[in-house]
């Protein structure tokens, strides 16, 4: 036999019915329920229960996130990081150095963006896959993979910024440390990005158990 949480029984109801069996009931999107007074303010707390409690508001506000914030932000970082190009032919030490850590910071970005933010969004558009707590868990664990990585390589970008200016032949010209911080700034904003993709996702899993539990108890 079937079990279904009381969002979904309250919606199996209102399935097929013209009009209600019962006096005085009305619907709010799938929620049905009855006034008992004229100020009762119900459609408020319905609103409030559909936005904070239903897992369609993770779905609809990820979905909407990763198309158009998250990657586009991934393709001007990647942007950002091609620009580095002239610096391959770069003679100093320091230079060759972060040269190659922009390389491995590039790379791994295109491939989070390919393998992770590029494919969870299409699977989240699309209405006939459903995204189980397991899909749940191991988005969380890409995006975690790459928040440490890139805190990595970008932590030695922004040791290179942070140096005091010198003559020494070694150092970076005032023109690459300007353009490391551009680099660091933009990767740090969309590292914020994937933070937030964390605590939506962690709070999109806290509802799937919930609402496991309650399928549990019916």
């Amino acid at each position: 036999m079937p079990s279904f949480t009381d969002t979904e029984l309250q919606k199996k109801f209102c399935e097929g019915f013209t009009f209600f069996p019962f006096q005085s009931l009305e619907q709010h999107d799938t929620l049905i329920y009855k006034c008992y007074t004229g100020k009762d303010n119900l459609k408020k707390l319905l609103e409030w229960h559909s936005r904070e409690h239903d897992c369609s508001h993770y779905i609809v506000k990820i979905t909407k996130k990763l198309k158009n914030t998250d990657i586009p932000a991934a393709a001007e970082l990647l942007k950002v990081l091609q620009e580095a190009g002239n610096w391959r032919t770069a003679q100093t030490a320091a230079a060759r150095h972060m040269y190659g850590c922009i390389v491995k910071l590039y790379n791994l970005l295109a491939s989070y963006n390919k393998r992770a933010l590029q494919p969870f969004a299409a699977r989240l558009a699309d209405q006939y896959q459903g995204i189980d707590m397991e899909s749940n868990m191991q988005m969380q664990d890409m995006v975690r993979q790459f928040v440490r990585n890139a805190d990595t390589l970008n932590g030695a970008l922004k040791e290179q910024v942070g140096k005091k200016k010198s003559f020494s032949p070694g150092m970076l010209s005032d023109d690459g440390r300007e353009y490391l911080s551009k680099v660091t700034a933009t990767m740090e904003a969309f590292r914020a990005l994937q933070e937030r993709n964390v605590q939506l996702l962690e709070g999109w899993k806290n509802r799937q158990k919930i609402q496991e539990y309650y399928r549990a108890m019916n």
